[in-house]
């Protein structure tokens, strides 16, 4: 062969190779998540769950049951923790407001005190000026008590 004529086979090749690329694909896709028909009548019909369906592998049956099994048990956990983290929120915002009840009372009491201590160092400053003035009653009279002035 000569030159020229291997030329025009290559060419040739070619021109088929992109007239074969370029032209309609007949194979149709193939969707992994949809179930496949073969045409056979076990293939059409719906299988209920737990029983294998005609053609299908047993061991693959069994696995795939295991894993909706797993998703159950995982669902359920997550319910029982996701209510258990409600009634932990739930007790943590009862004993809040039980302290800050405490905090309250108390807040009250500390104010109710420091009132009555002030007022009885005023009642003693008084007294002592009086008996400093010579009033001999006042100066036997007992020294003022906050819990007198609660």
């Amino acid at each position: 062969m000569n030159r020229a004529s291997l030329s025009s086979l290559a060419a040739s090749g070619l021109i088929a190779a992109a007239t074969l690329l370029s032209g309609p694909v007949l194979a149709q896709a193939v969707d992994p998540n949809q179930p496949q028909n073969n045409g056979s009548m076990a293939a059409s019909q719906t299988v209920p769950p737990g029983e294998v369906a005609p053609g299908q592998d047993p061991h693959t049956a069994t696995l795939n049951a295991g894993v909706g099994n797993r998703i159950q048990s995982a669902n359920a956990v997550n319910a029982a923790n996701q209510a258990q983290y409600q009634s932990d929120l739930d007790a943590y915002d009862t004993a809040m407001r039980a302290h800050n009840r405490r905090v309250a009372q108390q807040d009250v009491r500390y104010a109710r005190q420091k009132r009555a201590y002030a007022d009885a160092m005023a009642a003693w400053r008084m007294q002592a000026l009086a008996c400093q003035n010579g009033h001999k009653a006042a100066c036997d009279a007992p020294t003022p008590q906050p819990s007198d002035f609660y």
